[in-house]
């Protein structure tokens, strides 16, 4: 009884409420799917990390960052339960795993672009390839476009057996 009679009060203030239309100098979008030459500018960001991963070339692959002080971690699927500290200045480690690790194919699959300007969000999912196994995870990367050319400003992923 008590809910319906907060739940009538809520509704009451709600629909009492005036509706202000908003009104920005520049309209909100209605997507930010990147297109154009910027998508085709990002989709070669990718296309370059895939393969300086995949042969191991770290000069390459560093070329793409914004610096080598990047928020750039791996995210632990299951977190340990009262853990709230997530350290995401990981490049080293992630150079480590890759460039000193055991050689594998890196692919890209389900990529999604989304663009606002200067500023890039791109999540997919990537599938890694040894002789012996295969590790997906899911990835997001933010891009910055600096001096005409789209860098890597963060990047977390997930990683599953």
């Amino acid at each position: 009884m008590m809910i319906k009679v907060l739940w009538a009060a809520a509704a009451a203030t709600l629909s009492a409420a005036p509706l202000v239309a908003a009104s920005y100098r520049t309209p909100v979008p209605t997507t930010f799917e990147s297109r154009g030459a910027d998508r085709r500018a990002i989709e070669a960001v990718l296309e370059t990390y895939t393969k300086a991963v995949s042969t191991k070339n770290q000069a390459l692959f560093e070329t793409l960052l914004l610096n080598k002080a990047v928020p750039f971690s791996g995210i632990p699927v299951a977190q340990h339960a009262g853990s709230t500290l997530v350290d995401t200045a990981r490049y080293e480690d992630f150079r480590k795993g890759v460039f000193d690790g055991e050689p594998f194919i890196q692919r890209f699959q389900d990529v999604h672009i989304a663009q606002d300007g200067e500023l890039a969000q791109v999540s997919l999912v990537f599938v890694n390839s040894t002789a012996k196994e295969q590790i997906w995870g899911w990835k997001t990367m933010q891009l910055v476009k600096v001096g005409g050319q789209w860098k890597i400003a963060a990047e977390f992923f997930t990683g599953h057996e």
